[in-house]
């Protein structure tokens, strides 16, 4: 299955977290060598949300919110990896 574009993956954020400020930077290209054929292999992506949700969220538990938004792309190979950054507003 073909990996998932940035802006696929800042709709499914937005869409489960209403209000949130999402970027979503696309790495896949750093990283060819050992991912040769993407459209198997998923991409590598950092996506950085700002969500006033995350008020008296643990660390941890920001990062299970966000991670199982993306559960089903994992199963079926979209991603291959994520780093995430998930703050509230200042």
């Amino acid at each position: 299955m073909p990996q998932l574009t940035a802006s696929q993956l800042e709709q499914i954020v937005t869409t489960a977290l209403p209000g949130a400020v999402v970027t979503v930077r696309d790495d896949t290209h750093k990283h060819l060598e050992h991912n040769h054929d993407v459209n198997h292999h998923g991409g590598h992506y950092l996506i950085t949300v700002t969500w006033s949700g995350f008020a008296n969220m643990a660390r941890m538990a920001r990062h299970r919110k966000v991670m199982a938004l993306f559960q089903e792309a994992w199963q079926q190979g979209q991603i291959h990896s994520l780093s995430l950054r998930l703050k509230t507003p200042a």
